[in-house]
């Protein structure tokens, strides 16, 4: 700050300043709490809390199930309750209703490329790799070079983790 004014008016247009700037921190500071404790007790339009967000993902299941009773040969239909039991966090579910998929259409890239993620959640490395090497060989089949980049990313990660499985796997 620059003052060309008598010392006494320089100091006190300084602690002005600095006031007034410990003033503005101070309203930030009270402003980001409000923000955060009204956003917590209510959510912003469009969010909902976590036990709508269960109940909606409960009812997901519930309609997937009854979809997959209709027509029990849909592999979409499997894949899209994997997709529902995955958001619940229910990974075994997830992982038998992506099986059941891929048994109906084993070349069902989507299902292969889910599971590889499903089995890196529950720390089976060689299972997901090998997933994750079939979605990468299924999507290079129908040309989705995009869809193999993404496998191919996929797959460092997974080097990261369990690189000596792998190895094991043929590029």
């Amino acid at each position: 700050m620059v003052c060309d004014d008598k010392p006494k008016n320089c100091i006190l247009r300084f602690l002005f300043v600095e006031e007034s700037i410990r003033n503005v921190k101070l309203m930030i500071t009270c402003l980001t709490f409000f923000w955060v404790t009204s956003t917590i007790v209510n959510p912003m339009p469009g969010e909902i809390n976590f036990n709508d967000f269960r109940q909606f993902k409960i009812s997901e299941i519930e309609d997937q199930i009854k979809l997959i009773q209709e027509d029990p040969l849909d592999a979409v239909e499997y894949f899209n309750l994997g997709l529902a039991y995955m958001g619940m966090g229910r990974h075994r579910q997830e992982i038998n209703s992506y099986l059941e998929a891929i048994r109906l259409d084993s070349s069902y890239a989507n299902a292969h490329f889910n599971l590889a993620m499903a089995y890196d959640l529950l720390k089976d490395g060689k299972v997901a790799i090998s997933h994750a090497r079939k979605a990468e060989f299924l999507y290079g089949k129908k040309r989705k070079h995009r869809q193999v980049r993404k496998v191919r990313r996929y797959l460092n990660i997974l080097d990261e983790k369990y690189g000596a499985y792998r190895n094991n796997y043929p590029h």
